[in-house]
């Protein structure tokens, strides 16, 4: 069997919540990996394998709630297994024949969290060091280390190991509600998804079409596949604006048409959290991208939310958000042609400086209630998707 050890960052702060975060962290876990044995302990988290491969590596390091984490060797709580269980970490690691070690710089970092035990961690350091450097000739050198072989002394037994790999941290998905996404074809709104993921929320993703111009929503359903990779369970609605953009191309001047589509798929989403039971909308917008999102766009735009709207990429540019979409594994996806209902039929020069009270009045020639908008629902989870439904 194999075993990885879970650091939690945030989630160390939590005080008397603590162990609420850490068991939500535990349940997504084992609803996502599906790991032999999951055991919590104070500030840790032991995971047990069959097999591990890099595949499962990274899937981990994309979960939200874990700050780092460890391949380990296990040892008793006695020195002579310590030195024992080293020797072999080291060399599993780093080799162990005709000497591929020796000559090597390294260091131990001991960290006696038992402090019943009676050998301090500097000793801890001595006693280890001095048998590894005594059986694979090592060079000490606490400045600059080549090899780290980190000792974790809990209450119960003792982890060795020799390399440790940074987590996305963040809150486990589910501690911080629930909110409504609008996904588009495009690179932001998953990276926003997967973004309010790592602060906790659990998301319900909300397509908004137009059945005149899309009729394939493979990418889509893609990219809540992937979503759902990292939360688990993933609510899919689709749903068709069809007849509401014939009403606003009829009546609203191109150059407000975009301002005008945008509300109402807000108010659209916003039906959804209704009955998702979700407290707010998240939008995938950067301040100043593109037209929409001028400073004076977002106000006359995000006026029509029910809910708190949140745009956790507001301050972000594109090439910090396409470096996330490139690590979640989005963005090969969200490249893919597709139509976006925003740009449909609107002017080559939209409004940037949209005013509320032209909107308002625009807004009141058109019909916001009452229309046919056929919507399905797909619902993925852990990246399979499961039978669809629709209404």
């Amino acid at each position: 069997m194999k075993h990885i050890l879970i650091h939690f960052g945030e989630l160390s702060l939590k005080g008397r919540n603590r162990g609420k975060f850490e068991k939500k962290l535990g349940d997504n876990i084992k609803r996502l990996l599906r790991p032999a044995s999951l055991k919590r302990e104070y500030g840790r988290m032991l995971l047990e394998f069959e097999q591990v491969d890099e595949a499962l590596l990274d899937y981990l390091a994309l979960i939200p709630g874990v700050r780092n984490f460890s391949l380990v060797h296990r040892a008793e709580r006695d020195i002579d297994s310590m030195r024992v269980v080293a020797v072999q970490a080291v060399r599993e690691a780093f080799g162990d024949t005709d000497g591929q070690v020796a000559g090597h710089r390294f260091r131990v970092s001991a960290r006696r969290g038992d402090k019943r035990f009676p050998m301090t961690s500097p000793e801890l350091n001595l006693e280890i060091g001095g048998y590894l450097k005594n059986q694979l000739g090592l060079v000490v050198d606490l400045s600059h280390a080549e090899i780290e072989v980190h000792v974790e002394l809990t209450r119960d037994c003792v982890y060795i190991y020799t390399d440790r790999r940074r987590g996305i941290g963040g809150l486990p998905v589910g501690s911080s509600g629930k909110g409504v996404v609008l996904l588009s074809g495009g690179i932001d709104s998953p990276v926003a998804a997967y973004t309010m993921m790592k602060r906790g929320m659990s998301v319900v993703l909300v397509h908004l079409y137009n059945s005149s111009i899309n009729r394939d929503f493979a990418k889509i359903r893609d990219l809540a596949r992937l979503l759902s990779r990292y939360q688990g369970y993933t609510k899919l609605y689709l749903i068709d604006l069809e007849e509401f953009q014939r009403h606003a191309i009829a009546h609203v001047p191109a150059d407000y048409r975009m301002i005008i589509y945008k509300r109402h798929m807000i108010r659209t989403a916003g039906l959804i959290a209704a009955d998702e039971n979700a407290r707010a909308l998240v939008t995938g917008d950067s301040l100043g991208q593109v037209a929409s999102q001028t400073l004076e766009n977002i106000n006359a735009i995000y006026d029509a939310s029910p809910l708190p709207l949140l745009p956790p990429l507001i301050g972000m540019d594109k090439e910090e958000i396409i470096a996330v979409g490139r690590r979640i594994g989005s963005y090969d996806i969200s490249i893919e042609e597709y139509c976006d209902i925003c740009s449909f039929l609107i002017a080559k020069h939209p409004q940037t400086r949209g005013r509320r009270d032209e909107v308002a009045r625009l807004e009141a020639q058109l019909p916001t209630e009452g229309l046919d908008c056929p919507t399905r629902t797909h619902v993925f989870i852990a990246g399979e998707e499961k039978e669809p439904g629709g209404n």
